[in-house]
């Protein structure tokens, strides 16, 4: 007997097979870290102070934020990424304060010190209407957006449903189009719905060579990845922590990207898509596709740099950012 075989069908279940093959092996690395310590110290953060520090209170709960500088322009938002403290931002913020008005925030994306309310919707539409709650809290009509990494997600989610109250857009290597989340975190975003991988995960991250190896910060960053263990802590320490980190993992989609992306022809403000040369996550040619959807679009690739470009060349980016905003005359 002469068996008809689908073509399709045997590629389909070659997929599904190795797709269950990685995500059964990633759980398996994680299982035996689900045992956490029972008490862990936060660590004070000297770029962001809690002295320095204004809590926020809004309908998803407490933000902490800081405003500093000064300028007649719009205000210059900035969104971190995926496990990012709002200190990766201290030095860009340093060379920015002396002709604009900065604020950055503790944005709940796992690395955030207060959990937001057990019911607040932290999927990343959801938190792009929190960047919208904070900017009307502040007195913020418009403002400039600057997302890096997810932080770059929220960005263009706060554009595509307010276009209207982003003066201008900085998208710092991050996700775009179908590529959300990217390689091996679209399975490690999936498997977050499984009880305890969330918690095995700030578990592995607490151990220091975890945190900065190819698992970790390394993936992220070429330099100093060690140096920024201290946002693992509140991940380690919260169980609010952890589970608003599971409702942005679980509620991240490439249709939330997706379906930003046809509205960016209609935008008309400036854009500046900054990519890094070494991003192990997010290549060259995804930078320039992004900056070619606007219609005034601008793409710059900036060396010897991991995704966190503002932890890995922060003076080069805040060079090509001070001259964005100023050559633009964004108002």
């Amino acid at each position: 007997m002469v068996v008809a075989v689908n073509p399709c069908s045997v590629k389909s279940a070659a997929a599904a097979s190795s797709t269950a093959f990685r995500v059964s092996s990633l759980y398996s690395a994680l299982r035996p870290l689900t045992v956490m310590p029972t008490r862990i110290q936060l660590p004070t953060m000297s770029q962001f102070s809690t002295d320095s520090q204004i809590v926020l209170e809004t309908s998803r709960g407490p933000l902490r934020y800081w405003r500093t500088g000064s300028g007649s322009g719009p205000a210059v938002i900035f969104l971190q990424g995926f496990l990012a403290g709002p200190d990766v931002w201290s030095p860009v913020v340093a060379e920015l304060t002396g002709q604009h008005r900065c604020i950055t925030v503790d944005w709940p994306f796992g690395a955030h010190r207060a959990p937001m309310r057990a019911d607040a919707d932290l999927s990343p539409p959801g938190v792009a209407e929190l960047v919208v709650e904070v900017m009307d809290l502040l007195g913020e009509s418009k403002a400039v957006l600057v997302g890096n990494d997810s932080g770059g997600v929220i960005a263009q989610l706060v554009t595509a449903a307010h276009p209207d109250r982003v003066a201008a857009l900085a998208l710092v290597a991050c996700d775009a189009f179908e590529v959300f989340p990217p390689g091996l975190y679209r399975w490690l975003f999936r498997l977050a719905a499984v009880p305890g991988v969330v918690r095995s995960m700030a578990a592995a991250m607490s151990v220091p060579a975890i945190a900065r190896s190819r698992f970790g910060f390394g993936a992220v960053m070429e330099h100093r990845p060690g140096s920024v263990s201290h946002w693992t802590a509140p991940l380690a320490a919260s169980p609010g922590v952890r589970r608003d980190i599971t409702k942005l993992m679980t509620g991240s989609s490439n249709a939330q990207t997706l379906a930003a992306a046809r509205t960016f022809g209609r935008y008309d403000r400036p854009v500046l898509v900054v990519s890094a040369a070494r991003d192990r996550l997010f290549p060259l040619e995804l930078g320039r596709r992004l900056a070619d959807a606007f219609p005034r679009g601008r793409h710059e690739v900036i060396a010897g740099s991991g995704t966190f470009v503002p932890h890995d060349q922060p003076a080069r980016l805040a060079e090509l950012l001070g001259g964005f905003l100023a050559g633009q005359g964004v108002r």
